[in-house]
């Protein structure tokens, strides 16, 4: 029994193992730079640059695009662009076809720019449905015009008549 109670002191006065201390903290890492811009968005800034440039200059300082057989979806694109800048409907149906072509090429500059010759595209048709509309509206103004004359022309041959009738006997009307 004394080993007993021994034991059971000294189990007593033996030290509480130490706390498992908590692992360190990770270290802290700093993010990697960015990786420098692909060739594609580098494309598609220049296409943007260009459209920009094109805003700025008159009808007849825009530069007439040669015909290409074989073109690329950048040049169908710098070319769409150029045509968009035109008032006539036959320059945005080219541009049209233009960007038709860059939504049919599969290389992979095109897929960066499909985005644009979207956007590019419904802007165009809605020029074109706008373009429509004040063609609508000014031939309607046309006709009304023509009318307006017409009626002129009447009131002009009324008055004349009026102006060749005798007055009335008898004084003033009632």
């Amino acid at each position: 029994m004394l080993l007993l109670v021994t034991a059971a002191l000294t189990a007593c006065e033996t030290p509480a193992s130490a706390p498992v201390p908590p692992s360190p903290p990770p270290a802290l890492v700093c993010p990697e730079p960015p990786a420098p811009q692909p060739a594609e968005v580098d494309e598609l800034k220049a296409a943007l640059a260009y459209a920009t440039e094109l805003r700025t200059r008159t009808t007849p300082e825009l530069t007439p695009i040669p015909e290409a057989t074989n073109v690329v979806a950048v040049q169908a694109m710098r070319k769409a662009l150029a045509l968009s800048q035109g008032r006539s409907s036959a320059e945005l149906q080219q541009a049209v076809a233009q960007l038709d072509i860059v939504n049919a090429a599969t290389d992979p500059q095109a897929e960066q720019l499909k985005p644009l010759a979207g956007l590019l595209g419904a802007r165009l048709a809605e020029q074109r449905r706008l373009q429509d509309s004040v063609d609508k509206l000014n031939q309607q103004l046309r006709e009304a015009q023509r009318r307006n004359d017409q009626l002129n022309e009447k009131l002009e041959a009324l008055k004349a008549i009026e102006q060749t009738l005798p007055a009335k006997p008898g004084g003033a009307p009632r």
